[in-house]
């Protein structure tokens, strides 16, 4: 009698599994907010800069929501970022602020 019970339920979890949506669609409105800006916080570095990063805050409100990432590179850096309702980036910075150019080794000055 068990393995009848196994057999039946095991289509339903399978095309409940099938029929899901996409974990990306699956997303709410913090979720790709936290998405979007660790994506703009890692952008900032190099290949192989950042040692760790790890997700501070994540506050908001009906308008915007709004991440703060610790990052560690060559020093611990603070990004923070707003993102609104339609999910654009509405602001972002690094504290302390990030030369847009490539990084000078302190040997290399």
């Amino acid at each position: 009698m068990k393995s009848a019970l196994k057999l039946s339920v095991l289509p339903a979890i399978l095309a409940t599994a099938l029929l899901s949506p996409s974990p990306a669609a699956a997303l709410g409105p913090t979720e790709r907010a936290v998405a979007l800006c660790r994506s703009q916080a890692l952008a900032g570095f190099g290949e192989d800069e950042v040692r760790s990063h790890r997700i501070g805050t994540i506050a908001g409100n009906a308008r915007r929501t709004r991440v703060t990432i610790y990052v560690s590179a060559d020093r611990r850096y603070t990004f923070q970022c707003a993102v609104g309702v339609d999910g654009r980036l509405e602001t972002a910075a690094f504290s302390p602020a990030r030369p847009t150019g490539p990084q000078l080794a302190a040997g290399a000055r």
